[in-house]
Formats: C-alpha cells, sequence, structure tokens
C-alpha cells in the first residue's frame, strides 16, 4: 500500500529531480506508480539523487545499507524521502561528521559506486532464493546455444549474445527482471548480453560468478553435463 506523504516530503523530492534533471519536474499530476526513468533519470542519476537525499537528511548509510533499496518509482523515492525527511515521525538519523567537498565528492562516488553494484549485480544464493520465492525474473544465458544444451541454470532462456536484436527481443515482457550469465569471471558474455537489454529497455542484474560461482554454491543445473544439488551446499554466510 502506498504511504501517505505531505506535501513538504514531495517538494524536497521535487527539488531533488530538478536539480538531477537541470530542469523542473511538475509531479503533481503523476501517480506514485511513475517510474523514475520515465521522468529522464537513468540508473546512475537515481542514486544520486539518493545519496543526496540521506546526506541532506543527515542519515549514517552505514547504518541503513541493510534497508535501503534503489527507487524505481516515484512512490518509492517518496516512502524513502517520508522515511528521513517527514517531520516528527521520520526515523532518528545518526550524525555524521563534516567532509570538506573533496571528501564530500570522494564520498558520494563511493556510495554511488556500491549502490550501483547491489542495483546491477545479484549473487548465486539471493537468485537461488529469489527463484524460490517465485518472484518475477527471467534467468538468461547469453552463451552459445552449444553451451547452454551442455549445461546450464535451470529455467534458464538461451539467448546467446551475439544473436540479440530488437527482432529477437520482441516477444520477451518489459515487466520481469532478468538476471544474465555466463560461464563465469573469465567470461564476459553475461555483460554484453546485459547491455543488450539493458539498451532495448529491459531491467538487468548480472549473475556474479555465472554458472560456475553457481555450481560452487552447490546449485543443480540441467543439460546433457547437468549436476544433481550438492549435498554440501549452505545458506549464504552474508
Amino acid at each position: 500500500m502506498p504511504v501517505a506523504v505531505n506535501d513538504t516530503v514531495k517538494d524536497k523530492v521535487a527539488e531533488y529531480l530538478d536539480a538531477a534533471l537541470g530542469k523542473p519536474v511538475d509531479l503533481a499530476p503523476l501517480p506514485d506508480t511513475t517510474p523514475l526513468n520515465t521522468l529522464g533519470l537513468d540508473s546512475l542519476l537515481t542514486i544520486s539523487v539518493l545519496v543526496t537525499l540521506l546526506e541532506d537528511a543527515g542519515v549514517d548509510l552505514g547504518e541503513h545499507a541493510d534497508s535501503l533499496v534503489t527507487p524505481s518509482t516515484l512512490g518509492d523515492l517518496y516512502e524513502i524521502a517520508d522515511r528521513f525527511l517527514g517531520g516528527p515521525e521520520a526515523e532518528p538519523v545518526v550524525a555524521v561528521p563534516v567532509e570538506t567537498a573533496a571528501e564530500t565528492r570522494e564520498h558520494n562516488a563511493q556510495l554511488a559506486h556500491y549502490q550501483a553494484k547491489l542495483a546491477y549485480e545479484i549473487d548465486s544464493a539471493d537468485l537461488r532464493d529469489a527463484l524460490a520465492a517465485g518472484q518475477d525474473l527471467v534467468v538468461v544465458d547469453g552463451r552459445s546455444s552449444e553451451s547452454y544444451a551442455a549445461e546450464h541454470i535451470p529455467g534458464a532462456l538461451s539467448i546467446p549474445h551475439r544473436s540479440i536484436s530488437q527482432d529477437s527481443l520482441a516477444g520477451l515482457s518489459r515487466a520481469p527482471l532478468y538476471v544474465t550469465y555466463c560461464d563465469g569471471i573469465g567470461c564476459n558474455a553475461s555483460t554484453k548480453t546485459a547491455i543488450k537489454l539493458a539498451t532495448a529497455g529491459f531491467r538487468v542484474k548480472e549473475l556474479i560468478g555465472g554458472l560456475d560461482w553457481w555450481k560452487r554454491d552447490g546449485h543443480p543445473t540441467d543439460g546433457h553435463a547437468g549436476q544433481e544439488h550438492s549435498h554440501h551446499d549452505a545458506a549464504c554466510g552474508c
């Protein structure tokens, strides 16, 4: 259920968006479900807005890192703003030490980097849990069809990155999150696949370590060389 936020919070959000986009944005007629990317915010600009909002609120990101998710809609951004800027019932924050301008820029860049990693990457344990929970996502194998036939993550689609075009993607829904993978850290097919899907307007994350780390974590695979679930699989320590 959307959080009811006051006009002060909405005005503050509008200020952040105006500054990020370099032009006025009229939020009044827009529903909370409005995707931020339709306003002109790409992922990095969205993270920049989030970091600026939290810094203005005096939030110690280290205290809240596990509970913060990069917003994707206007309503998401309103909720975060209301949480930390919403007046007397807003969450208490921990004061951060005063920094020089150079230190602040460096700090912002570092935070944006780590926020981006969480926004664009997923590990095998989180992917396993997301699949088990029935989340709306599609796993995409960006390797060759021969490699896919030999071994792949169960349920994954075979979309070799070399074959991707607007025509080949025409039948895919843009609603799910697409998770791309390849052999592992020595292969960049997942990155090439992610770039092409993102360019075509899909929401994408890349599987850290690819098929290699999926198997190292004991998860099953399908295909000619598929393996059963490993008994040494353990819960993720993170």
